[in-house]
């Protein structure tokens, strides 16, 4: 009887435990209003971030979540805002000309936001030449605990100096 009783509490005893320990993620927006609110809120978000990278600013690694991982093309991946702090530090006297991000799209799904989109930058070392580049972005946002939204992902993909999107075809 003893082990009857242990075998139909063990999937009670998980579920129980799962119940505890799952992260609490807000629920999907249900109107469009409220989709639009999680946009702007993602997107004010992404500009804030570029500022510091215009600055070439350490505070913009606090934009990461604590498993944030900036990917970017020759390297290998940078996980934690601690990682991307020291990556971001490793570039003195650079000077930005210029850097933006356009979101092209914005998906949202739950206490998850994706942007689709490209960006431009233009820097240079004193005493050498400028270093121009373009491409295509991937950021996924999470929402944390605090309804903060926190960089979980960034892909940057740049381009061929030559490629021109002509649009649509």
């Amino acid at each position: 009887m003893r082990a009857r009783t242990m075998r139909h509490l063990f999937p009670l005893t998980i579920c129980m435990l799962v119940a505890c320990t799952t992260e609490r993620v807000p629920a999907a927006p249900t109107s469009a209003a409220a989709h639009a609110a999680v946009r702007d809120s993602v997107l004010s978000r992404m500009e804030r971030y570029v500022e510091t990278a215009r600055r070439v600013d350490t505070l913009g690694a606090d934009f990461f979540g604590p498993r944030g991982t900036l990917f970017e093309p020759g390297i290998p991946p940078i996980v934690s805002p601690d990682s991307i702090r020291r990556f971001i530090a490793s570039f003195p006297g650079v000077i930005v000309d210029s850097a933006m991000l356009r979101a092209d799209t914005v998906e949202v799904f739950e206490g998850t936001a994706l942007v689709w989109g490209t960006y431009f930058e233009a820097l240079h070392f004193p005493g050498q030449p400028a270093s121009r580049q373009h491409g295509r972005f991937v950021m996924e946002w999470k929402r944390d605990s605090n309804a903060a939204w926190l960089i979980e992902r960034y892909y940057r993909v740049p381009l061929p100096p030559t490629w021109v999107d002509n649009g649509p075809r």
